[in-house]
């Protein structure tokens, strides 16, 4: 049963990947050539797929929501269909014209492939299901994808039940909506979620190079060993390895994911994977910061479309991630100001656009979420899990940046400070000014400020901006013909440690936890007897069940890694303590938790249970054996019938408890 469940999943990948050349690839090469209507130079060959990529990831989103919300997916559907067909009457435009340039191409593009379905697939070991460490998040990526695809936008929490809708950033999660629903529902949210993460990495690529071609950092005869660098730099990592040996002498434990001694500084392969959306957020930004470079550089008619365009891409920032708004929008602010000051009104018209487009999603936020306190806290970046935060700690912190920075950043960091200091910056470059620029913003926002809303997102992800300055000076400065990195032996130790990070990473998703070995988040990764039996009842409810109905499962035995929204399609009536992701009220997360943990772990009445049950919008129980009743007595609690039962998991219908 677990290799047809193998088969199914890695054949949904491979579709939805497939089906992503459809939906998000070729309306690309439609607005692409939409975009050259204005005067601009698209390119052919290698430029335009890397054009049509970027603006796809730029553009699209914010259109996306505006239509979803209008029409339903089926609007959406309909303009993406329209696009590719405009991108499909002038194909060769998408053709690279030498077919020697596949060599740079086809050995990124195959182990990139083989990244994403090894650490997205499940597939089982011995009697257990192997699921991903990607699981944590995983599970809220593939719950938003099915509530987008089934119920269009706004959507319920899928987290706590309740009324009204989320308040959430939710523009990255239309993509592989769409991918699951115009596959009817065949491909499931993980493997949609799956085949939009592998886009989103060629995206990000085709950003690094059109800020390298725009900013003029890649000298002339030098295209190739340029691109073959940012290629590589794709797989590369900080020294994040040295103080992971380093925890090892000192804890006896070794860690799944290499970054995970620190407030994160994650590169390219583990962002992809973990958090795409707030990779496209970074994306979107720096598209719609290009747009506007180019508008400003001409005096074409053209130029109102392209301010236009740039502010749909700041509304798709902002709609992805909150968090990368925040980051860009002093540089944004800064430089509107600095064009008002000029009387250029194509700033302004960007940040009109934007504020409108996203005024749908503001309202979302400021309606449907019940936060208490701020959300965001000043704050010294610490420099290890390993030592105490706050008081005079601080100090040391503070102290401590310079090293901290300099073993996240690895080879990057020294190559950026090294091309900064030849003077390949040239202030005269408006794309060069915005790289220092959102580097600067970025470093400040990431080290001074934090996130109050679970975990510290905003320190985790507006380091970006300083990530993609730092990967592409590092290129610039060993492009050649000198100095080149085979001349640096110390920058080769440190490619190979970023390397070696990347390849832990990839690995740790699946293999470092127990029972392999012993780390410091066993009780999360650990996989569990149960995991086929619940999967295969939470796919039979998706098609037996009402969508309406809520199921809940043991709110209080893990954190993140439970499998209702990695299976199912009904809400639950709470996921767990960190319920209040997408708005709930934390108070009232925390009370339901309560209600609800009691039927789970002792023994209650089969009339209390429904009691219990019924007030907290529960219309179906998932007991398991991983429950502490389950392990007491053998089974589900005495008295109730299992309306579906596997043999480690039972599906009770609260509507026939004590009937």
């Amino acid at each position: 049963m677990g290799s047809d469940l193998f088969f199914a999943d890695l054949l949904g990948f491979l579709a939805a990947t497939l089906l992503g050349a459809v939906w998000i690839f070729l309306p690309g090469a439609g607005l692409a050539r939409l975009v050259a209507l204005t005067g601009q130079d698209m390119g052919r060959g290698w430029p335009r797929i890397g054009w049509s990529l970027l603006l796809a990831f730029t553009l699209m989103p914010a259109i996306d929501a505006l239509l979803v919300r209008a029409g339903g997916m089926m609007a959406m559907a309909g303009l993406h269909g329209l696009l590719a067909i405009y991108g499909l009457l002038r194909p060769r435009l998408l053709w690279p014209d030498r077919i020697a340039d596949w060599r740079i191409a086809v050995p990124m593009l195959l182990p990139w492939l083989g990244i994403v379905g090894f650490d997205f697939v499940d597939f089982p070991t011995g009697d257990n299901l192997n699921q991903s460490l990607l699981d944590l998040d995983l599970v809220k990526h593939a719950a938003v994808t099915s509530a987008i695809a089934r119920e269009g936008l706004p959507f319920a929490d899928p987290f706590f039940a309740r009324p009204g809708y989320v308040g959430y950033y939710y523009y990255y999660y239309l993509w592989p909506a769409l991918l699951h629903w115009s596959s009817g529902l065949l491909i499931n949210a993980r493997m949609a979620f799956a085949g939009s993460v592998f886009w989103t990495g060629l995206a990000f690529v085709s950003l690094l190079w059109r800020i390298s071609a725009d900013g003029g950092l890649i000298r002339p005869g030098r295209v190739k060993a340029f691109m073959g660098l940012i290629l590589l730099f794709c797989f590369v990592s900080g020294a994040d390895m040295i103080v992971m040996l380093l925890r090892l002498l000192v804890t006896g434990r070794v860690e799944a994911q290499s970054d995970w001694w620190n407030v994160a500084v994650n590169f390219a392969v583990h962002s992809t994977l973990w958090v795409p959306h707030h990779l496209t957020a970074m994306i979107a930004a720096w598209g719609a910061m290009l747009l506007l470079a180019r508008a400003q550089g001409t005096s074409q008619p053209g130029r109102w479309a392209l301010a236009a365009a740039a502010g749909a891409g700041i509304a798709t920032c902002f709609g992805s991630s909150v968090w990368m708004m925040l980051t860009i929008a002093p540089v944004l602010a800064g430089w509107g100001c600095i064009a008002i000051l000029r009387r250029d009104p194509l700033l302004p018209l960007a940040g009109i656009v934007a504020l409108a487009m996203a005024s749908v999603q503001i309202a979302d936020l400021i309606a449907f979420r019940h936060d208490s306190g701020l959300p965001i806290a000043l704050n010294i970046r610490p420099f290890t899990v390993l030592l105490p935060e706050g008081g005079a700690w601080t100090w040391l912190h503070l102290a401590l940046l310079p090293l901290n920075y300099g073993i996240e950043f690895g080879i990057f960091g020294v190559g950026a400070i090294a091309c900064l200091r030849s003077g390949q910056h040239r202030s005269g470059k408006i794309v060069q000014n915005l790289l220092v620029a959102s580097a600067l913003s970025s470093l400040l926002v990431a080290t001074f400020l934090k996130s109050t809303i679970l975990n510290n997102d905003l320190a985790w992800r507006s380091i970006w901006f300083a990530q993609c300055a730092a990967m592409i000076w590092t290129a610039a400065w060993l492009q050649g013909p000198t100095p080149r990195l085979r001349d640096h032996p110390r920058m080769m130790i440190l490619l190979g440690l970023g390397m070696l990070a990347v390849a832990w990473d990839v690995v740790g998703m699946r293999l470092i936890r127990p029972p392999y070995v012993a780390t410091s988040f066993s009780e999360l990764i650990s996989p569990r007897a149960d995991d086929d039996d619940q999967r295969r009842l939470y796919e039979w409810a998706a098609h037996a069940l009402p969508l309406t109905d809520v199921i809940q499962h043991n709110s209080a035995l893990h954190r993140r890694i439970f499998n209702f929204g990695l299976y199912g399609v009904q809400r639950t009536g709470v996921s767990d303590r960190e319920a209040n992701l997408f708005g709930a009220s934390p108070d009232a997360v925390r009370q339901r938790v309560a209600l609800l943990r009691p039927i789970f772990e002792t023994h209650l009445s089969p009339g209390d249970i429904r009691r219990r049950a019924e007030a907290a919008g529960v219309d179906h129980l998932l007991f398991a054996s991983v429950d502490p009743i389950w392990r007491k007595i053998g089974g589900p609690p005495e008295g109730l019938h299992c309306e579906r039962r596997e043999p480690l998991a039972c599906m009770v219908a609260v509507k026939d408890i004590g009937s």
